[in-house]
C-alpha cells in the first residue's frame, strides 16, 4: 500500500476569496449564497493558493494525492481542471460531497476520508482550512498528521505520537 496525502480544495489549493466576496455580494439569503458560491461561472474568479500548491507538488513526489472536498459532485470537472492547472498534479482520486447534501463539512469530509481509506489509500497527511474538520478527523484517525491552512501558509495542527522523533 502506497502512502497518500489528502487535500481539501477551497482555502487549501485554491484561493476562493474573490468567489466568496462575489457570492456574498450577489446573494440575498443563505440558499442563494451557496448556489452562487458553487456555480460554474464564479469559479473563474479562483486563483491558485501558493502554499497549498507547493505542498501538493512536494507530496506528489512521495506518494498519491487524494482530494477530499466539500464541493458538490456536480463540480467534478471544474475541480479536476483547477487542481491539475494550479498544481501540475493529477490526483489519484477525488472524493466529493453528493450534490444536495447540506451536512457540515466536518461530517462530510470525515465520511469521504473513511471511504478513501476503505478503498485502499494509506492516508498519512490531511490538509484542510477548517479546524472543526481537523478536530473531527483527529478524534477518529489519530494516526494521520493534520495540517491547518490559513492566509498563505499552513502549520501542523496535529502530529501522531508514533511519528514524533525522540532523542
Amino acid at each position: 500500500m502506497h502512502n497518500a496525502y489528502a487535500y481539501d480544495v477551497d482555502g487549501v489549493i485554491v484561493d476562493v476569496s474573490e468567489r466568496l466576496r462575489r457570492a456574498k455580494e450577489l446573494s440575498r439569503n443563505k440558499k442563494e449564497f451557496w448556489e452562487l458560491f458553487f456555480s460554474d461561472e464564479l469559479h473563474e474568479l479562483d486563483k491558485p493558493r501558493p502554499a497549498g500548491v507547493k505542498a501538493v507538488r512536494d507530496r506528489a513526489r512521495r506518494g498519491y494525492i487524494v482530494i477530499i472536498t466539500g464541493r458538490p459532485q456536480k463540480l467534478l470537472k471544474v475541480t479536476l481542471k483547477q487542481v491539475v492547472e494550479f498544481t501540475g498534479v493529477r490526483p489519484a482520486c477525488i472524493y466529493m460531497r453528493r450534490t444536495g447534501d447540506m451536512r457540515s463539512s466536518a461530517t462530510i469530509k470525515l465520511e469521504l476520508l473513511e471511504r478513501a481509506i476503505k478503498e485502499g489509500f494509506n492516508i498519512v497527511e490531511y490538509h484542510d482550512d477548517e479546524e472543526e474538520v481537523l478536530k473531527n478527523i483527529m478524534s477518529t484517525y489519530p494516526n494521520i498528521t493534520l495540517y491547518l491552512h490559513y492566509n498563505n501558509s499552513y502549520k501542523i495542527f496535529f502530529k501522531p505520537l508514533s511519528s514524533v522523533n525522540y532523542p
